[in-house]
């Protein structure tokens, strides 16, 4: 058997080990390293599918009660607490019978339904005031509080993705924005959340071999959440300098334009020296993905429009080919 596809099997079946908790997470990093390798993370793709089909079962019980019931809020606040209720109660039993995935999914489901509760409690006893980020704040406390409660990851996801909601949402209502509040406008704030959330990342990670050695794994929900909101901030900062303006034109300066180019290219160079140096794929991942998009980015923000839409199209689509028979022949050369 190919040693690659050997060592991948056993990582496989040893991060299923960990998974159900059956060994130690000194004993998985000891055993995961023995047969260390480079590939696909299947496992990683494997989450965010069942990430996505959580929030999708949640929206269509949603849509279906809708249908059968004579809908009213009180009674929509009702079937949500018992649906929370229902969704805890089968993870305990999932926990018991030492089914993690289950068990990690179906709290996954209640916390999207605890969102929803809150909407709906929001809309009953609502004051007038329009403060709808309030709700995603006092959710954003309770999913995290939950999160440690219970360990589960997926909730840690969730609370990344309620914070990024909520981050934007209260900016722009003490703005004055309004609605207007996904628009991203003065983009340094995302970036700035999103270093300080790699921060904490980081600081996990150092004190899942002490404190916090029950939450192994976790800085990678944390760390990849950070990098994420700032790599989508300086993107568009390259393109738009630090703009604030809802109505109108921000007329952005190229010195500007260049100092984030600049800035961006220097911090995705530094994951890629972080990750091939600590051993982690995802920051590299990230490096690699947005190294890419940046150069896309400024070959048609500025190159393209000076060769003309004809040439233009044809060296975008020649390299891009070309970038994908280097990397072909490079993963043949690892197999």
């Amino acid at each position: 058997m190919n040693p690659r596809r050997f060592n991948r099997i056993m990582v496989a079946q040893i991060d299923m080990l960990r998974r159900e908790e059956l060994v130690s997470s000194e004993l998985h990093a000891t055993l995961a390293e023995r047969y260390r390798y480079e590939g696909w993370n299947w496992l990683s793709l494997g989450r965010w599918l069942l990430l996505f089909g959580t929030v999708s079962l949640a929206a269509g019980l949603y849509f279906l009660a809708h249908e059968l019931v004579d809908f009213t809020l009180a009674k929509g606040a009702v079937a949500l607490a018992v649906l929370i209720a229902a969704a805890f109660a089968g993870a305990r039993m999932a926990a018991r019978r030492n089914l993690t995935l289950t068990r990690r999914s179906l709290e996954l489901l209640a916390g999207l339904l605890i969102i929803g509760l809150t909407f709906v409690l929001g809309v009953m006893y609502s004051t007038g005031s329009g403060n709808w980020p309030a709700l995603l704040l006092i959710d954003l406390v309770v999913l995290l509080g939950l999160t440690y409660v219970l360990n589960n990851v997926l909730l840690l996801i969730l609370s990344m993705v309620v914070f990024f909601s909520w981050f934007g949402g209260v900016t722009g209502y003490e703005s004055g924005w309004g609605a207007y509040w996904f628009g991203m406008n003065y983009p340094l704030r995302f970036l700035l959340a999103g270093l300080a959330i790699a921060g904490i990342g980081l600081l996990h990670r150092l004190s899942e071999n002490g404190p916090l050695e029950r939450y192994s794994g976790f800085f990678k929900a944390w760390l990849s959440s950070g990098v994420f909101f700032a790599e989508m901030a300086l993107w568009l900062m390259s393109l738009f300098g630090n703009f604030g303006e809802i109505t109108g034109r921000y007329v952005e300066q190229p010195a500007e334009l260049l100092l984030f180019n600049l800035l961006w290219a220097a911090g995705n160079a530094a994951l890629l020296y972080a990750g091939a140096r600590h051993g982690l794929r995802m920051l590299r991942g990230y490096a690699a993905t947005f190294l890419i998009i940046q150069a896309y980015t400024v070959y048609f923000r500025w190159i393209a429009t000076v060769l003309g839409p004809v040439v233009a199209t044809f060296v975008a689509g020649a390299v891009t080919l070309a970038l994908v028979v280097t990397l072909e022949r490079k993963r043949r050369s690892k197999a």
